[in-house]
């Protein structure tokens, strides 16, 4: 499941992208206007206290919170 979050000035580079499998989560920072990658991560599902500390680096805490709820929700 892919998923893009446009957050704007509120998160590094402005997007922020969700690529989800069964097993794994890769999470990106894509620049707003050309959407090449700032930062990204791969991490385990079961890591969820690494995905939140690495969500809140890139985004304030109430948008990290939307899209970790995104990650394990569905």
């Amino acid at each position: 499941m892919k998923k893009q979050f446009k957050i704007g000035e509120y998160a590094i580079g402005g997007i922020i992208s969700i690529n989800k499998t069964k097993t794994a989560v890769k999470i990106e920072a894509l620049d707003y206007h050309d959407k090449h990658i700032i930062l990204t991560a791969n991490y385990d599902l079961n890591e969820k206290y690494e995905i939140n500390n690495f969500l809140n680096e890139l985004t304030s805490c109430y948008y990290a919170d939307k899209i970790s709820e995104f990650i394990y929700k569905n």
